[in-house]
């Protein structure tokens, strides 16, 4: 990723800032996300999906490799971030993957720390096989 995450002061800023501001364009289905992108030239999403709205909603859990596959709900995210990439100029704001975790973040694992927050490296790491996926635009993945 250009210089826009996470490998100083400002780049920690900006994600901040863009997970924020997704996190509000991707209500109700998301309840937080991780960004990626470092080194890979185009900002990837980790999403952590709200699975209460998505029971209500008639959308399915359904899960492969980790990533969720319900069709329904990829498609309501294709929708969402198309709009968020037209109403974005800068390519720094441009979300170029997206996926839906099949599990949450786990407390036990390091995921979670004990404030709620997520620890976006130890969820990348522990769960490199899904990042591969994401930056590959495998099952699950909306590509942009």
């Amino acid at each position: 990723m250009t210089g826009n995450l996470p490998d100083s002061e400002g780049s920690r800023l900006h994600a901040t800032t863009l997970r924020e501001a997704m996190l509000g364009w991707l209500r109700p289905l998301a309840v937080d996300l991780v960004i990626s992108g470092e080194g890979h030239g185009e900002i990837g999403l980790m999403i952590v999906p709200d699975r209460e709205v998505f029971v209500q909603n008639g959308m399915s859990l359904d899960e492969a490799g980790g990533v969720m596959i319900c069709t329904r709900a990829l498609a309501a995210l294709r929708e969402r971030l198309t709009d968020w990439n037209a109403a974005e100029r800068g390519a720094s704001h441009q979300i170029g993957a997206a996926l839906f975790l099949a599990e949450p973040p786990q407390l036990g694992e390091g995921e979670v720390s004990a404030k709620g927050d997520l620890n976006g490296h130890k969820i990348m790491a522990r769960r490199a096989d899904i990042l591969d996926a994401l930056n590959a635009g495998s099952a699950g993945v909306v590509r942009l």
